[in-house]
């Protein structure tokens, strides 16, 4: 009976079932929402793999596997589940994120998420449309794809005369994407970008079931999910399955990717898992990991998510054997400019570090009272961030702390110490990651590589004073899944038209110069409209982070 009914919707010329969007994919074939007020048709809750296996790889999707069949069509009206995380860190009462949409949380989640104009309102010309995928954020550790909403960009998209398809999807976070020691098999290090790749292959082959053109797919993220796109373009998958990207707030390096081993040395990620399960962490502790019931393991693993000094939590991504997605240091093959040559948008905002040094420095009371004092605090945040087994010298803290922070250009709180930390945070972990991406571009690919930089220099309204245009602020902008700013913002509708237009063309447009050695030119996006300046401030900072050898010593080598 249900077959026959979706064959009647299939055919009618017209009436309501005209309006129900329908699309076969390898995945089967899923029945949408046609949402009439906005003219929009969306899908949720597609599978893009099969079902997760604990620390296994993705698997490509088939009909036997599955035991369904096309004519057995499910519908996409809700979230698939979201893969399991902590909940959402809060600074100051600003979440990291947006309000996630899926029902629960289970290890089975790899489901994606589309948004498209309704059939109807795209001209024969027009069939073939771009696609937006979107890679969500959360540090590798919380997030999914239901945060997002792709129903503001695409309504705009369809206003401008520049339609195109936005998509997102859930990836494994934490210790069940990014499991890290010696004794994990190389095929099932780094599980939460081979989920990426897998979700990237699956747009591509459906991409015409929805209208899509597979060859004008851009890949798009912010934090985590713009350290994700670089990881895209340092190491490529063998089918190329998008032609540019957008890179917010995160490279390769703004997150340590340290040898997979160093999750083993006493107090490390895995010894401490394996001490807390009693699998321990030596020859057959991953196979005691991977059969633990679920409810078992995993309120002993998030207790790993309590790393030492306060730090982010433990599980991101590391550099594994030969035969791992990740077989050489990020920092090695930026470098060496091995990665893709793409058009890329890349950028920071203004004050990135501010939310996530978060405001321990703040409430510290009494303050301290002398630069001396402060430099101890300084240089053991500094120290934190080195993940090798060599200690950061005494001469290279002492440069950095004493010389080249001794003062700051960006003052956001009464506190000298608060001011000094995040602008050292948003110079180490983004701003001199950034550029060394850069000057690696423009060197190895005598200026042929579409660049264009930005940095974001709008704080919120929601956001207090002290915490400036912080990470995340420029997410507020774009309507995706933040509160919405204001619907009369003209920052809102640049930045949502700069996306549009490099989506559809793989350029922003004219008015946006490249970013060359002739002219490092940078777009300031800000409310009053945007304007232009050269990538040279606070040069002598990031240009001594950038020094390969003092890069050995924070670990970026190994």
């Amino acid at each position: 009976m249900f077959s026959l009914l979706l064959a009647l919707i299939i055919l009618l010329p017209g009436g309501v079932f005209a309006k129900t969007p329908i699309a076969n994919t390898s995945s089967g074939t899923y029945i949408g929402l046609h949402d009439a007020q906005n003219r929009i048709d969306v899908y949720k809750g597609m599978r893009y793999a099969g079902p997760a296996q604990r620390f296994a790889p993705p698997t490509p999707m088939s009909m036997t596997s599955l035991n369904v069949s096309f004519v057995e069509a499910k519908d996409a009206l809700e979230f698939g589940d979201d893969c399991p995380q902590p909940p959402i860190l809060v600074t100051a009462g600003i979440p990291w994120g947006p309000p996630l949409g899926g029902r629960k949380q289970n290890e089975d989640c790899l489901f994606i998420n589309l948004w498209r104009p309704a059939a109807d309102n795209i001209t024969p010309q027009r069939k073939k449309l771009p696609i937006l995928v979107y890679i969500h954020g959360g540090g590798y550790f919380f997030g999914a794809g239901s945060e997002w909403n792709g129903t503001a960009l695409v309504r705009r998209s369809m206003a401008i005369g520049k339609p195109f398809i936005f998509v997102t999807f859930n990836y494994r976070l934490g210790v069940l994407g990014f499991l890290g020691s010696a004794q994990v098999p190389a095929e099932a290090l780094n599980i939460g970008l081979q989920d990426q790749r897998a979700a990237l292959r699956w747009i591509q082959d459906n991409a015409e079931a929805f209208g899509g053109d597979p060859s004008k797919i851009t890949i798009a993220g912010e934090s985590a999910g713009g350290n994700s796109v670089h990881m895209h373009l340092l190491y490529p998958d063998s089918k190329k399955t998008f032609r540019g990207a957008i890179s917010s707030s995160c490279t390769a390096l703004c997150s340590a990717t340290p040898a997979c081993e160093w999750h083993d040395r006493p107090g490390g990620a895995y010894n401490m898992l394996g001490n807390l399960t009693g699998c321990g962490s030596e020859v057959g502790s991953f196979e005691c990991l991977r059969n633990l019931p679920f409810d078992t393991f995993w309120p002993l693993a998030l207790q790993t998510y309590r790393s030492p000094g306060g730090g982010f939590p433990p599980w991101v991504t590391c550099k594994g054997p030969p035969g791992s997605l990740i077989d050489e240091y990020p920092a090695q093959k930026v470098v060496a400019g091995d990665f893709l040559d793409v058009p890329l948008i890349t950028g920071t905002t203004k004050n990135e570090g501010n939310l996530l040094i978060g405001t321990a420095f703040l409430e510290l009371n009494p303050q301290p009272t002398t630069a001396d004092e402060e430099n101890v605090y300084l240089k053991a945040f500094l120290a934190s961030q080195a993940t090798n087994s060599k200690n950061i010298s005494q001469e290279t803290l002492d440069k950095i702390v004493v010389d080249l922070y001794s003062s700051v250009t960006e003052i956001n709180s009464n506190s000298s110490l608060y001011n000094r930390a995040t602008q050292l945070a948003t110079e180490y972990a983004f701003l001199a990651p950034q550029r060394l991406f850069l000057e690696a571009a423009l060197a190895k690919r005598k200026g042929r590589q579409n660049l264009w930089v930005y940095e974001f220099d709008q704080r919120p309204p929601v956001f207090p004073d002290f915490l400036g245009a912080s990470h995340t602020a420029d997410l507020y902008y774009l309507d995706m899944g933040f509160p919405e700013v204001s619907p009369r913002s003209q920052l809102v509708l640049q930045m949502q038209d700069l996306y549009i237009s490099f989506v559809n063309k793989a350029d922003p447009g004219a008015l946006w110069p490249r970013y060359t050695d002739e002219a490092k030119i940078v777009m300031d996006l800000a409310e009053g409209g945007a304007g232009f300046s050269v990538d040279v401030e606070r040069r002598k900072q990031t240009d001594f982070f950038n020094r390969v050898e003092v890069m050995e010593e924070f670990g970026r080598f190994g």
